[in-house]
């Protein structure tokens, strides 16, 4: 598995962004506001294991799907409003030795608090869990994309200069109860194929996380995005030699 991750983040570098986002439309996300999601991302999750034993899951996860991240609903909770977007994976890909990847698993990407002045993002969490919809799953400090019922989740605080601190799930859950997609557009290249759609999934998440390292301090968010949040689903498929 670690292999073809590895192979599939290394054809991702000739995915091309295909936003179709438009002024015009009350969920289109900045360029900078994003770019300021994935810098705390990035900061917490490259090269670490903190979502699995597996460092290659997120920077694979960050060059396949964050491209075509160009929309995030809003959800408001008295003043605060989050930004959601759901995202689900499903991988089929077999190779002549018979190690074939097959990865159903979804995520939730959330963030509240964008500073234009600072480019940065007030807090940001973010929730693995394993399948597809429909996902029922309880969080913890760590998972497996193969083992169902199981997810895991971060909660990041970023400040004015960048610097970030973290809390990893203790507790919690991921459900998704439905989604709905349109017509996919599919890229390809080294005998891979990927295509992406956009659409809305439901559901709600609840995270309890503990300060990383020392636990010392705990966070709590929940978010209900029954009535549908932009979603975005990418298939692949191919053969690897």
């Amino acid at each position: 598995m670690r292999r073809l991750l590895l192979t599939l983040t290394a054809l991702s570098a000739v995915v091309a962004a295909c936003s179709e986002a438009g002024g015009v439309d009350p969920d289109a996300i900045g360029g900078q506001e994003l770019a300021a999601v994935r810098r705390a991302l990035d900061s917490a999750l490259i090269g670490d294991t903190l979502l699995g034993q597996d460092t290659t899951l997120y920077p694979t996860v960050a060059a396949l799907v964050f491209p075509y991240i160009d929309r995030a609903s809003r959800i408001a909770a008295g003043g605060d409003t989050t930004r959601v977007v759901g995202i689900e994976m499903d991988i089929r890909v077999a190779t002549g030795s018979g190690d074939s990847l097959i990865a159903d698993f979804t995520m939730l990407l959330g963030w509240t608090g964008f500073d234009t002045l600072t480019r940065t993002v007030d807090s940001v969490f973010f929730v693995v869990g394993s399948g597809r919809v429909p996902v029922n799953d309880s969080l913890r400090s760590h998972f497996a994309i193969d083992t169902a019922g199981t997810g895991t989740g971060l909660v990041i605080h970023q400040a004015t200069d960048s610097s970030i601190t973290i809390w990893l799930a203790r507790a919690g859950h991921l459900r998704t109860t439905a989604g709905s997609y349109g017509t996919g557009q599919t890229l390809g290249g080294s005998g891979l194929s990927w295509t992406t759609f956009r659409g809305v999934l439901n559901g709600d998440v609840a995270i309890t996380a503990k300060l990383v390292p020392d636990s010392t301090t705990t966070v709590t968010s929940a978010k209900d995005f029954g009535s549908g949040a932009r979603a975005l689903k990418v298939r692949i498929r191919g053969t690897q030699p």
